[in-house]
């Protein structure tokens, strides 16, 4: 699958002549008319030149190998607008200081969950975390630094094990110190959410992160805790969930 500007227009194109029911429709699962004008302009703008191949699928969202006008890779990630997952990850935005005045609709949830996902990663980037760069944001799109080989992303830690995982966990545990200094919880931190990049971990899939003064921070730790003991403790038999102390 490729997209580039002019396959764009035609997608816009035979939406906007559909009818209303056909424009509640995706192709892929997130082209939607909407979103096609919000990819146009990140085209028009020269954020991205072209969509490449999918790389990840999710239950909110799709992401994508993205090509720049210099013929970078980037990793571009959209949010879907027609899914009712947000509704239960509702909690994670209407508890955090940091967005109280949004809207209560469905594509508000949407959109506001976007720009929490690139605050994050803007965040952790800055405090030293091993994350994906964020380029930019734009209603449900979310434009990042691309980790892979070509085509290919780097693989999770759930398909690829470190070769020294004493090692691997150490440089995990320093980037954990970094983004909880500033004051964030990941939620979701687990082998699927951190891909082995020459042996280095990086953290990903950032959005359900929370502030501190969230009513979820201290539980959401704890999980996060929880999942990197159960995974790590396969490789290093003697880690107890208390030298995970963060």
């Amino acid at each position: 699958m490729k997209i580039s500007l002019e396959k764009l227009d035609r997608l816009k194109d035979s939406l906007k002549s559909a009818t209303d029911n056909d424009l509640r429709k995706t192709e892929d699962g997130v082209f939607d008319y909407r979103t096609l004008k919000v990819i146009q302009k990140l085209f028009n703008h020269g954020k991205i030149r072209t969509l490449e191949n999918i790389i990840a699928t999710g239950k909110e969202a799709n992401v994508f190998r993205g090509k720049t006008l210099d013929n970078r890779n980037r990793a571009v990630k959209i949010y879907r607008l027609n899914t009712s997952t947000f509704r239960k990850l509702a909690p994670y935005i209407e508890g955090d200081p940091r967005f109280q005045d949004i809207g209560h609709g469905h594509w508000d949830r949407v959109y506001t969950w976007a720009q929490k996902e690139y605050k994050n990663l803007h965040s952790m980037w800055a405090a030293g975390v091993k994350v994906p760069k964020p380029i930019t944001v734009d209603s449900n799109v979310v434009i990042m630094e691309y980790f892979g080989w070509r085509y290919r992303p780097y693989p999770m830690i759930k398909d690829k094990r470190p070769e020294n995982p004493r090692e691997f966990f150490k440089k995990l545990m320093n980037s954990i110190k970094k983004y909880r200094k500033v004051g964030l919880s990941h939620g979701d931190l687990s082998e699927y959410n951190i891909l082995n990049y020459r042996e280095n971990p990086v953290i990903i899939d950032v959005g359900q992160a929370v502030s501190k003064g969230h009513p979820m921070f201290d539980e959401m730790h704890e999980r996060d805790r929880k999942n990197i003991h159960r995974f790590f403790r396969k490789m290093i038999p003697e880690l107890k969930i208390e030298d995970i102390d963060l």
